[in-house]
């Protein structure tokens, strides 16, 4: 898959981007936060919630918290939910995180839908922040 090689580029850009030059670069030390929204999303409950599966990465002293927001069109209404879901242990490393969103209106159903997510974290020392939206497919 294609991916994963893209997700490991793009943290890398992020982590490079998010520090000053001439700063050390060691994760540990900063307070750095990527996240990547899976293309796919799992129907639970017959549409009452989906799975959103996510991958972070954030500093390993960090915490912090994580939310996901999935709307979708359902026969022209919408169906909508939202969750955050906290973050207790950040490794430095890449974390798969499945997010539980569970509708407040209407089943959701399979099909195209729309993901919003914002990761912040923080450390004894500093912060940061990512976010991403986009578009996501909901399968049985």
């Amino acid at each position: 898959m294609r991916a994963i090689p893209v997700l490991a580029l793009t943290a890398a850009a992020l982590v490079a981007s998010a520090l000053p030059a001439g700063a050390d670069t060691a994760l540990e030390d900063r307070a750095v936060a990527a996240l990547s929204v899976e293309s796919s999303a799992r129907l639970e409950a017959r549409g009452a919630a989906v799975v959103v599966p996510t991958t972070i990465v954030c500093a390993a002293d960090g915490q912090g918290s994580l939310w996901v927001q999935v709307t979708q069109n359902v026969r022209g209404d919408i169906a909508t939910g939202d969750r955050y879901v906290s973050i207790t242990e950040c490794t430095g490393t890449f974390q798969q995180v499945d997010v539980t969103v569970v509708s407040r209106t209407k089943a959701f159903r399979p099909g195209t839908a729309y993901a919003t997510a914002s990761l912040s974290v923080w450390t004894p020392t500093d912060w940061g922040t990512a976010e991403q939206e986009r578009t996501i497919t909901i399968t049985r």
